[in-house]
């Protein structure tokens, strides 16, 4: 039994493989590319003996299995379904069915009747031992996702570590929306990026108003002056939920559940210039020493020994729900050149080699080895991607933000194809950003980019189109793996660099990153199966993290925790410095952040900084925290101010308080002088020793003199002033032969530079010296008016919050002081002139609805 077992797996993956090989035009071969009678008895009878006379059935095997039949089965000649439908329901995985069915009711959640009465009594009752009921609605859930619901009724502390498709965000919605209707209670939902943001809270929405739940609020950004009189579920990035622990009496004071998804971001914690991972640690650190959090969740995909991760995190037991088992399978072709000739190579998680022929015409390939895009390769990606994905949704995987603009931009030119549905979002960009916007030239094809550099209400609408599957091409960077749902069978990558050319710095995917990048291949509850094709497999040779042996595998990782590591390689300097009480300065890049941190907590904890410390992973005796209290005890700058911004160093801080003369700040950028008053202060920080090594990090080399910095001075209060970005992005500059690329770097400086580094610089001078001023928040928003930055809080894009303020709300005058008040007009204006607006600001306003 067990040859045929293997016998049955290996011809199914043989016609998958000439199945693809003859679509892509690689091979030439005749050969069968269905399942014969002969094998589907076979497949039958193997299936039917695994899921019944053997306890520890492998699952990987029967859904490679299954998914191979149904892809490749001629199913008008042979009705497969009721016995799929009873195999799937077997393994525990009924949900998958929904793939095999054409009469699924989405809304009573109801599959076809199988035709034999015995049958649908026995999947019934199987069905049963997986439903869930929450307010008089069913669900249908997976085994895995059953152990994952007991797990939250029973345990305090929960690692989930699953691939991609697996279903634990959907259980851990509704698990924390019952809790929400039975009990008083917030959920705290911390993510990585502003697109999963938008999905996570858009998830909420939908759900609450499908169980009909009332009295809730979902906000992200933490407002201690809001009514208590709601349930929160507060969706927050890393930075937002870190910024409302400046005042720790009031951050998250209600009885809460914890839920940090994608938690293998803080994977770069050890890299110095990477403070978003350090941030997200800082922020689990400072909800480990909350009473109040009755629940903590953490979850991400493939990560080893998650309940020990959970341990190190918050110091408490972790119980562990893991599974390696996806209900997409998820196959590997890569191109391989030896000895000057081709080879189409399939790699399948199940079996130990690749197999692997000649490719008999590989004429068609270009720059295979080489790093730059070059118009032979690009012609080459173009002809692939009409022969594998015609057909399909299909992401290609781009190194760089602006590589993946060119792709499209490449790709759009070739494409004769061009789509009718996207004339209103195409004019929507146009009134919105610019004419001569590239995204406006590529969409007029089909064709999408997708990266972390877009401004939000364009991210937000060319998500929706790609969900509706308006779009067939997205060109995509590493936003790919952060768990933003993107419908996609195939996924296209040429190799693991993310640069096209290499310089000091420049990276590679890891093992477990294209893992993670390969799981996005296949939409779940859509496809049996996601391919992903690695047009240059000779990238990937040669490199530590990739095993020759098993060169595409689904690599796990076991994720670092604390800063023990770093503190340890780094620990004669720190120690150095903390003696002679230098301030953290340009020479100290690779553990300068450790001095802050150190004394950071000292100044926070006084006596007991020994362990906190010691819960990151740095050992200090008790002279060398007495030395370093006596330091800060010595400093002028009051302490309130150093917790406020924990990641300068204090020493620096008491030399702003002591240095900086120019006491008058603007209260609002709209007051008179306030570009000046701007400008004294980033001078101020250029020219102080202590804080030049500050201005260089935050403020690139462009802006730094004369007249950048005069122009970056401009843009921060045109940006401030609620200036739209269709005016900012008109002029000369922004027509003619670089128009796309002056548009792409003024977003991104508007975005990285101007609404988050500059104000992350200037936060200090304002916490010391205008306490009373909202100079800061405008610029982080980019906007002044009460409307238009609380419906920026609100999660509203910007441009959308302008053009809302404008059209409905300019007649309305705010109680500046009634925070629920302004948010209560904004809801019920929306609301009662939904229908009246533009399609795409009606998709980014249907979370209020």
């Amino acid at each position: 039994m067990d040859e045929l077992i293997q016998s049955v797996l290996d011809k199914w993956l043989e016609i998958e493989y000439y199945h693809v090989a003859n679509k892509a035009g690689f091979i030439n071969e005749k050969r069968v590319i269905k399942g014969s009678y002969k094998l589907i008895l076979d497949t039958i009878r193997c299936l039917d003996y695994l899921t019944t006379v053997k306890n520890d059935y492998p699952s990987n095997y029967v859904i490679t299995v299954i998914a191979l039949m149904w892809e490749h089965v001629d199913r008008n000649e042979y009705d497969i379904r009721n016995f799929v439908l009873k195999i799937l329901t077997r393994i525990g995985y009924p949900t998958s069915a929904i793939i095999i069915d054409d009469e699924f009711d989405i809304s009573e959640g109801k599959f076809f009747r199988p035709n034999s009465i015995i049958d649908m009594l026995t999947l019934t009752l199987q069905h049963q031992k997986n439903e869930i009921t929450i307010m008089e609605h069913v669900f249908l859930l997976t085994d895995f996702q059953i152990e994952i619901w007991k797990g939250l009724n029973e345990e305090k502390l929960i690692g989930i570590s699953a691939p991609t498709s697996a279903g634990k965000s959907f259980v851990i919605l509704l698990n924390t929306i019952s809790k929400i209707i039975s009990e008083n209670i917030d959920v705290v939902y911390i993510i990585p990026t502003l697109s999963l943001l938008n999905q996570v809270t858009e998830d909420y929405n939908k759900m609450l108003k499908k169980l009909g739940v009332k009295n809730y609020k979902i906000v992200n950004s933490f407002n201690p002056n809001v009514s208590n009189d709601y349930k929160t579920i507060y969706v927050l990035t890393q930075e937002k939920a870190l910024a409302a622990f400046s005042n720790e009496k009031t951050a998250f004071s209600k009885k809460m559940i914890l839920v940090a998804d994608e938690i293998q971001n803080i994977e770069r914690i050890q890299v110095d210039s990477d403070l978003r991972s350090k941030i997200l640690y800082d922020t689990l650190i400072e909800f480990r020493n909350k009473k109040n959090v009755e629940q903590i969740i953490i979850s991400g995909p493939r990560i080893e020994e998650i309940d020990t991760l959970g341990h190190r995190l918050f110091g408490k037991k972790a119980h562990d729900i893991t599974t390696t088992i996806s209900p997409v399978l998820n196959l590997t072709y890569s191109i391989k050149k030896v000895d000057e000739r081709f080879y189409f190579k399939q790699y399948c998680a199940i079996k130990d080699t690749s197999y692997s022929r000649l490719i008999n015409n590989p004429s068609q390939i270009a720059g295979y080895g080489n790093k730059q895009y070059s118009s032979e390769y690009m012609d080459y990606l173009f002809a692939f991607i009409q022969k594998i994905g015609l057909q399909d949704q299909n992401i290609i995987f781009a190194p760089t933000s602006k590589k993946a603009k060119e792709i499209a931009c490449f790709l759009s030119d070739k494409s004769s194809d061009k789509s009718k549905d996207l004339n209103d979002l195409i004019e929507y960009y146009r009134d919105s950003i610019n004419e001569n916007y590239a995204m406006c030239i590529t969409l007029e094809k089909g064709i999408a980019y997708h990266h972390g550099k877009l401004p939000m209400h364009v991210r937000r609408t060319i998500e929706k189109a790609i969900s509706d599957k308006l779009i067939q091409n997205v060109v995509c960077t590493t936003t790919l793996m952060q768990g933003v749902n993107m419908p996609a069978q195939n996924v296209i990558i040429r190799n693991p660099h993310l640069y096209t050319r290499k310089k000091a710095g420049s990276t590679e995917l890891s093992s477990y990153e294209m893992a993670n990048l390969r799981g996005r291949a296949g939409r779940l509850l859509k496809d049996f199966i996601g391919r992903t094709y690695v047009l240059d497999e000779s990238g990937f040779e040669g490199l530590d993290e990739y095993n020759q042996f098993d060169l595409f595998e689904d690599t796990s990782v076991e994720l670092p925790v604390g800063y023990g590591d770093k503190y340890e390689e780094y620990k004669n300097e720190v120690n150095e410095v903390l003696s002679k009480n230098e301030s953290v300065n340009a020479g100290m890049n690779k553990y300068g952040y450790l001095v802050s941190y150190i004394r950071q907590t000292v100044l926070r904890y006084g006596k007991n900084a020994i362990t906190r410390m010691n819960e990151v992973g740095i050992s200090l005796t008790k002279e060398q925290v007495a030395a370093i209290i006596n330091k800060m005890s010595s400093i002028s700058v009051p302490k309130e101010i150093c917790l406020k911004n924990r990641y300068w160093d204090p020493i620096v801080l008491d030399n702003i308080y002591t240095e900086f003369k120019s006491k008058k700040l603007p209260i609002t950028p709209v007051e008179r002088g306030a570009k000046t008053r701007l400008n004294e202060m980033l001078k101020f920080l250029r020219d102080n020793h202590s804080t030049t090594h500050m201005y260089n990090r935050y403020v690139p080399e462009v802006y730094r003199e004369g007249i950048g910095r005069s122009i970056l001075c401009s843009t921060c209060m045109d940006w401030s002033c609620e200036k739209p970005l269709s005016e900012i992005l008109s002029g000369e500059r922004y027509s003619g032969e670089n128009a796309t690329e002056n548009i792409d770097n003024m977003i991104d400086t508007l975005q990285k530079v101007v609404s988050f580094n500059i104000p992350l610089l200037l936060k200090p001078i304002f916490d010391i010296f205008g306490n009373e001023s909202i100079f800061l928040l405008c610029m982080q928003a980019g906007a002044y008016k009460a409307f238009t930055r609380r419906m920026i809080e609100m999660g509203v894009p910007r441009e959308t919050s302008i053009y809302l303020a404008e059209k409905l709300l300019n007649k309305y005058t705010p109680n500046v002081k009634a925070e629920d008040d302004i948010e209560s007009i904004i809801k019920n204006v929306i609301k009662k002139n939904f229908s009246s607006l533009p399609y795409w600001i009606q998709v980014q306003l249907e979370f209020m609805i």
